[in-house]
């Protein structure tokens, strides 16, 4: 009983840190996750791409005319 309650402290000290270590992951992979969100990003130049392409159909019916 006496060598448990020696090691008490540090395995309390250990599972502390890794409790931490756990939360702090998943704010950071959230945090991550909104930063690199790759779908808005390829949405939004997917829909620039697509007005720039319409601009220039317009453009070069104007010209054929």
């Amino acid at each position: 009983m006496d060598k448990i309650t020696e090691f008490l402290p540090t395995i309390l000290g250990v599972l502390i840190f890794l409790i931490i270590w756990f939360v702090l992951r998943r704010i950071l992979s959230s945090l991550s996750g909104k930063i690199n969100n790759s779908e808005v990003y390829k949405e939004d130049v997917l829909n620039v791409l697509e007005e720039i392409r319409d601009e220039l159909k317009q453009l070069n019916q104007n010209i054929s005319k």
